[in-house]
């Protein structure tokens, strides 16, 4: 007994207790089987005292599991981290991972991407779950690189642009919504804004938001403040050198949608926050520090003091008889060194000056309207839009192909355009200047909006590209980087089941193919030759393609444009090559237009000219499906002052219903086969982009998009604000692609993947 005493009293000594009673369970046990007993065991303790005691509870080691997955898509030397709560994971190559933390059965799990190298996209399925009594490898990543094909500028679209006093240039870009900075060393940077983020925002510089487009401008002043028009929210916003963004006047409009403007007497005069803008946008400053800007939407010129003062310029039109009200909207502005104003009318036909509180034409003529020289009258412009005055006092003019030099007598003379060699003897290639920029060197920058490139004049007259911005725009076929794909914007793109894409070029009469490898070629029609030749699709021709859309056997309608006029047809390419004409396709108006074909070969139209979408059953002829008017008897009155619809975009699920987006009133209506039509997504007159159920989640404010259709018949829509996914019940989310924020004309779905199409690249990212 006194062995068993001492054996017992050594396993529980302080010094040793909390191990014993962890690691040496199985000893004491032991004690307790040679004691005969636990009861003569707690005599013993009672014996000393120690009362009844209670045996120790052995810990319960809990299962815990893996979780991983597989990588595809990895090219050589890249590399996607992966995250799951905190635990996150770096995988270089292509084939199976785990997270290095164990999970215990009936855990959550919610993997993720969280970054990937420069140039590659991924997406995870199947990234969330619950643990269940095993290891789980069942997250998917596929990656795949950001550009298909042709080259992806990192400014995506011009809005604006100055120079300070140092030589760097200042870039608003409507499409990232940020500025750049381009340094006098030619490095490129974002000055201010988030990429990507639209909003109005002040703050430091990096968490400021901008709303850029088309009527933004930018100006900056002798101590380097740069100002900002923001014409969506109708402020007037100041950047300062040290990186303060703040709002100068104004009252900010949530809305940026010229139908809700109030009427112009509405805008008025006043001190910061109490004056009220229209739509504010080209701006220049004067020598006591005034910012002078346009309020297209007043048809006049207000001026804002250093703080915040805002009056409205008195002048008016002098008479003209050859001048029509038409032509008498103000639009780009700049001023001389002397304080006089000079604008150009909104169209770019006329150039004026205010004197004495009028405005007087100085040159310009309606007759030409091309880009003549002459004197005052004599002289035409064909679009002026950027406007600056350069050392010597004369004006220079962004016009059309042209940069145009305009005297104080109204003299205007062609200083570089077509037919005119620059000293080296180059022609200079302008299709369409939009705005331009004097450095300190004196050099002139214009921007060429047709092809997305920024071009240096220097004071001796040799004309280079600067490498910021070269155009990557074309019509070339090769393989990724080395093919260039279009003049402008693809009219219509889409993809077929294993993940080809097809572009309408209507200025070239084409339509082309870009492979999932990235390799682009004529795919049907013959480039520059228009035409409506059926046959085989490498000699037929093509008016001008503009919507396209597959059946379910794989052949591909669409329509066909006579020379930007209301006439289509629709054509069909068929799997073995061949061009057919179908019918003629009800008459439609505008830019946009929509196809779709249904599992049973049912052909859809939108006639986007306001009476409703259309169906042509196989062999038959288009008839009227569903109204508009029963589209808006939906909306139940909440239409505000928009009482029409303005849809081009069209998909159709596998059962048969189809879906048009309107972007008057941001909803997204469903069509069933016998036309009946009911609210689908979104919320009417809102578009802020919420997620969520329709009454809740929101749609973009923006351009025609198209709509597209998953695998799952989930519906897809948006553009560089975001993508958004639209489950069956109407639910709306913003996908998290791995391309950034490009400026898209168009989308498509195919193989998994989402295609995007900007002016210089087709790009790709899988699909959650």
């Amino acid at each position: 007994m006194k062995k068993l005493l001492d054996s017992f009293w050594r396993i529980l000594s302080p010094v040793t207790m909390k191990a014993a009673m962890i690691n040496r369970y199985d000893e004491l046990s032991n004690l307790f089987r040679r004691a005969g007993c636990g009861a003569a065991l707690l005599a013993i303790l009672s014996a000393c005292g120690g009362g009844t005691a209670t045996p120790p509870v052995p810990p319960v080691d809990t299962p815990r599991y893996l979780l991983g997955g597989t990588v595809t898509g990895l090219l050589p030397g890249a590399s996607v981290v992966l995250m799951n709560g905190t635990d996150k994971v770096t995988v270089t190559a292509n084939g199976a991972f785990s997270f290095a933390g164990k999970l215990a059965a009936g855990a959550s799990y919610d993997g993720k991407v969280d970054s990937t190298s420069a140039g590659l996209g991924c997406s995870i399925a199947h990234g969330t779950a619950t643990m269940g009594n095993a290891d789980v490898s069942a997250l998917t990543v596929r990656c795949l690189p950001v550009v298909l094909a042709g080259m992806q500028e990192k400014i995506q679209r011009l809005a604006g642009m100055v120079s300070d006093a140092a030589g760097n240039y200042y870039i608003a870009d409507a499409g990232n919504q940020v500025i750049h900075k381009l340094g006098a060393d030619g490095t490129l940077s974002v000055y201010a804004g988030v990429m990507g983020k639209r909003g109005v925002d002040d703050g430091p510089v990096s968490s400021a938001t901008f709303s850029f487009i088309e009527g933004s401008r930018l100006a900056i002043d002798r101590q380097a403040n740069l100002f900002v028009s923001d014409y969506c929210h109708a402020v007037l916003r100041k950047i300062t050198p040290a990186g303060m963004v703040s709002t100068v006047a104004g009252q900010r409009r949530s809305s940026c949608e010229v139908d809700d403007l109030e009427p112009a007497s509405a805008y008025a005069d006043g001190q910061k926050e109490q004056a009220r803008l229209g739509l504010p946008g080209s701006l220049a400053i004067d020598v006591n520090g005034d910012v002078l800007l346009v309020d297209a939407h007043k048809n006049t010129i207000r001026r804002v003091t250093a703080n915040g003062m805002v009056s409205t310029l008195a002048w008016t039109f002098a008479p003209m008889p050859e001048v029509s009200s038409d032509f008498q909207r103000v639009g780009r502005l700049a001023l001389d060194s002397a304080g006089s104003v000079y604008f150009a009318d909104a169209t770019g036909s006329y150039l004026f000056r205010i004197q004495n509180g009028l405005a007087v034409k100085v040159a310009g003529n309606r007759s030409q309207n091309s880009s003549v020289d002459g004197i005052g009258g004599a002289a035409s412009f064909f679009r002026i839009r950027g406007m600056q005055f350069n050392r010597d006092g004369e004006l220079l003019l962004a016009d059309g192909g042209s940069i145009r030099k305009v005297q104080a007598d109204g003299r205007v003379s062609t200083v570089l355009g077509a037919g005119m060699p620059d000293a080296n003897g180059q022609a200079p290639g302008f299709t369409q200047l939009n705005d331009m920029l004097l450095d300190p060197s004196g050099a002139l920058v214009v921007y060429d909006l047709g092809r997305h490139m920024l071009r240096k004049l220097e004071r001796n007259g040799v004309l280079s590209t600067v490498p910021a911005l070269p155009g990557h725009i074309g019509v070339v076929d090769g393989v990724g980087a080395a093919a260039r794909l279009t003049l402008g914007y693809a009219r219509a793109v889409v993809a077929d089941a294993v993940g080809n894409v097809y572009l309408a070029d209507d200025v070239n009469k084409v339509i082309r193919r870009v492979t999932p490898d990235g390799a682009v070629s004529l795919f049907a029609g013959m480039a520059g030759k228009d035409g409506r030749v059926d046959g085989a699709r490498g000699t037929a021709t093509l008016q001008g393609p503009v919507a396209m859309a597959f059946d379910r056997e794989g052949n591909l309608y669409f329509a066909d444009q006579y020379h930007g006029m209301p006439w289509l047809v629709l054509r069909k390419i068929n799997k073995q090559g061949e061009v057919s004409s179908i019918a003629e396709l009800p008459v439609s108006y505008g830019t946009r237009f929509a196809l779709a074909v249904d599992q049973q070969d049912n052909v859809y139209w939108v006639n986007n000219a306001g009476n409703g979408i259309y169906r042509r059953p196989p062999g038959g002829e288009f008839a009227l499906l569903m109204p508009f008017e029963n589209a808006m008897k939906v909306l139940n009155g909440k239409i505000g002052t928009r009482d029409y619809i303005s849809a081009a975009s069209l998909a159709v699920d596998r059962r048969g219903a189809l879906y048009f987006e309107d972007i008057q009133h941001h909803v997204i209506f469903k069509v069933a086969q016998n036309g009946d039509v009911s609210h689908f997504a979104g919320t009417s007159l809102r578009s802020d982009g919420k997620d969520g159920p329709p009454g809740t989640g929101s749609l973009m404010t923006g351009d025609y998009f198209p709509l597209a259709i998953d695998a799952n018949d989930n519906l897809y829509t948006g553009g560089q604000d975001g993508i958004r996914r639209i489950d069956s019940a109407g639910v709306i989310s913003t996908l998290q692609l791995g391309w950034g924020s490009p400026v898209l004309s168009t989308f498509a779905i195919g193989n998994g993947v989402l295609y995007g199409f900007t002016a210089q690249a087709l790009i790709q990212a899988p699909l959650p």
